[in-house]
């Protein structure tokens, strides 16, 4: 697996030998950076079910200034931590080892807000819309901020969870990306 654009292009990214960590794949990873543009420049990034960090380096290469990555496996955090340490990123961001749901609502109590929050929980457990609901409750993501939650095709996420709506989704062969933003509400 490799960083496919920015200061650390083409750079090696370790993974977990075997099936327990299913890293995004190289061309949804460029199709999300790709719809999401240049909102990744000075953001700060949240990769949630973190694996082995890929979604957030990829981040820091295309220019947010800081990540912070959220994975429950002691194995895949010691890989998240040598792939930060190899690509010289320890001053840019945060690993933690937690529940994703723990974590969220830590990152609330602290006041901590991200521009743009990832996540890519195990498919069978078809938790995205739940953890998009406590990103809700937990008020972490930015006013102008997005969602990208990558799931399986079978797991149907809906269009308005908590206080956002799904603006957008993608269909790359059994693998959604549906986008969440905050609900414009009228005056």
């Amino acid at each position: 697996m490799r960083i496919t654009a920015g200061t650390l292009k083409n750079r090696k990214i370790k993974s977990r030998e075997g099936r327990d960590t299913r890293p995004t794949l190289e061309r949804i990873k460029e199709a999300i950076f790709s719809i999401i543009g240049e909102k990744v420049h000075n953001s700060k990034f949240l990769d949630l079910y973190s694996g082995t960090g890929n979604m957030a380096i990829e981040a820091l290469s295309r220019g947010a200034d800081r990540a912070v990555m959220v994975e429950q496996d002691k194995e895949a955090l010691k890989i998240i931590i040598n792939n930060v340490n190899n690509l010289r990123l320890d001053n840019k961001c945060r690993a933690y080892k937690n529940d994703v749901f723990r974590a969220v609502e830590i990152l609330g109590r602290k006041n901590e807000n991200f521009d743009i929050i990832f996540l890519d929980p195990p498919y069978k457990e078809n938790i995205s819309s739940e953890t998009i609901k406590k990103i809700s409750d937990n008020n972490i993501l930015n006013k102008d901020g997005i969602i990208i939650s990558e799931h399986s095709i079978y797991e149907k996420t809906q269009n308005k969870i908590g206080n956002f709506i799904k603006y957008d989704e993608r269909d790359y062969n059994k693998k959604m990306i549906s986008f969440y933003r905050y609900e414009e509400i009228e005056l």
